[in-house]
């Protein structure tokens, strides 16, 4: 009766230094495949901490067995129940853990112990399960396919639901990170926020509430080669489209809010835009040999047209502007390990893009015209895309660490664009002349992306891409200069009136802001 309550009070008190030890652990949030996947206080860390006759887990590999002189056999004699030393207990004894246990996992000897169970050689232990680094030198065979040692068990010390040594591995062969272990040890030897939180761990869903970045975009591509000058008449070309310098990065501002329709699933509504792009070019002559498009370089009429030609000065500006909206439904997925983590999505998008190009002409002095002005032509094309359409998308993510996420997004769709253009031309010898079309037509939208997202605590996290948008079939302002002249030059050339809407434009540049959860 004395050795029974004995026995009692060894294992209660064994239980609660257990317990004590073992709260590290129960900082690991659920859906995270690895016990040393910690809370807020330790992210990607194992606990370290001593008390007499407990050992702590410390990174690398095994902890030393503890021997506690209190194990007798009321506790751990052959096939004992429980155990003490490092977590649970690695047991005492034979037939326990010592050399019959592995490693420290929750327990030495069987039941909650080294043999069986939860601990050391099988079941949910060192071998197997949830327990240990590797296997005492007892466990000799048993430490295979499925048991611990060097190995890339299934459910053992090296599987995915055991601490890693630095030699294990996961079922598909990555190390505790998913990636480099060196890189790991980097980040986990940070402190404060420059350490990723890793509440969850490394399974841990892509969810935010609201989202804010600055996005920084250069239009490299979207001016034409359009002809505007020469020097003399029909003469090298000396002022073109392309002079204008647009690929210059112009920040803009993107803006998301996520709302939660179900599990897996929301609805999220993006705007970006504020982009402005603008530039000028020109060419200066000390004696007016300038001529224009609009008189074919001074061959339609020969010697070209008072207002444009003959100048001293021509000049071109741009200016273009984009704006984005949509409204999406997404379907997230994850793979059973929690590595790679993706989603699907479908919605609507809506995006502006209007633009603006003015030509200008400076000549000498017309002493015809009682007021002795100076010649000027001054043209401008107005150009506006407004495209409404459907788009599939989706995205895919792979875990790098708890907190550390590498990922990259693709949607593409088809769309109706409303393109409309506007000329205005004015002289010193016409009155304005103004004409305005729109047309509808197809148009397509592809955007890419590849992203960072690094957590700073539960509610902020940082991110990062390097985006790509490419536009198909749009109007464009440079694109709609007529080389006809007006009617009110007094030249029978038929001017047809029409919208050049078969341009292309791509933005590429980068984003960086915060994502807030609440």
């Amino acid at each position: 009766m004395k050795l029974l309550k004995g026995w009692k009070i060894r294992l209660l008190a064994g239980l609660a230094i257990a317990t004590t030890s073992g709260q590290v652990d129960a900082q690991m949030m659920p859906g995270s495949p690895y016990p040393d996947a910690m809370g807020p206080q330790s992210p990607i860390m194992y606990a370290s901490h001593a008390e007499s006759g407990v050992q702590g887990y410390s990174e690398g590999g095994s902890a030393p067995m503890v021997f506690d002189p209190s194990c007798g056999v009321e506790s751990c004699g052959p096939g004992g129940m429980g155990g003490c030393g490092p977590g649970f207990g690695d047991g005492c004894g034979p037939g326990g853990c010592g050399p019959g246990g592995c490693g420290p996992g929750f327990g030495g000897g069987m039941g909650f112990g080294g043999g069986m169970g939860f601990g050391g050689g099988m079941g949910l232990g060192g071998g197997m399960g949830l327990g240990g680094d590797g296997c005492g030198p007892g466990c000799g065979p048993g430490c295979g396919p499925y048991g611990c040692g060097p190995g890339c068990g299934l459910f053992g010390g090296g599987g995915v639901l055991g601490r890693f040594g630095e030699d294990r591995c996961d079922i598909f062969g990555r190390s505790k990170t998913g990636f480099r272990k060196d890189i790991f040890g980097w980040l986990a030897s940070k402190r404060g926020c420059l350490r990723p939180y890793g509440e969850g761990g490394v399974s841990t869903q892509r969810w935010f509430d609201i989202s804010a970045e600055a996005m920084l975009l250069a239009r490299t591509k979207g001016s034409s080669d359009f002809v505007f000058s020469s020097d003399g008449i029909n003469g090298p070309r000396v002022l073109s489209a392309n002079m204008l310098a647009l690929d210059d990065l112009k920040a803009g501002l993107a803006l998301q809010g996520n709302i939660q329709t179900g599990p897996g699933s929301n609805l999220e509504v993006v705007y970006f835009g504020l982009n402005q792009w603008d530039d000028s070019a020109q060419v200066t002559r000390t004696t007016p040999s300038l001529f224009s498009f609009i008189s074919n370089f001074g061959t339609l009429p020969n010697n070209g047209f008072d207002d444009s030609d003959r100048s001293f000065v021509h000049q071109i500006d741009y200016d273009s502007e984009l704006h984005n909206g949509e409204v999406n439904f997404r379907r997230r997925w994850s793979e059973p390990y929690g590595f790679f983590q993706g989603s699907f999505l479908g919605g609507i998008r809506y995006m502006d893009i209007s633009e603006g190009a003015r030509f200008t002409a400076r000549g000498e002095f017309n002493d015809t015209f009682a007021n002795n002005s100076p010649r000027f032509f001054d043209y401008r094309v107005n150009t506006t895309n407004s495209l409404v359409g459907f788009q599939l998308g989706g995205d895919l993510w792979y875990n790098f660490l708890p907190g550390v996420k590498l990922g990259g997004e693709l949607k593409s769709g088809i769309y109706n664009n409303n393109s409309r253009q506007t000329s205005v031309i004015d002289g010193n010898s016409i009155s304005a002349f103004t004409e305005t079309i729109e047309d509808d037509q197809a148009a397509f939208i592809t955007q890419g992306s590849a992203q960072l997202w690094y957590r700073l605590n539960y509610s902020w996290a940082f991110r990062s891409a390097y985006q790509v948008i490419c536009v198909d079939n749009v109007a464009l302002a440079t694109n709609n200069f007529n080389a006809v002249p007006p009617t009110t030059f007094g030249v029978n050339r038929p001017r047809t009136l029409s919208v050049n809407n078969d341009s292309n434009v791509v933005y590429q540049g980068v984003s960086f802001g915060a994502e807030y959860t609440w």
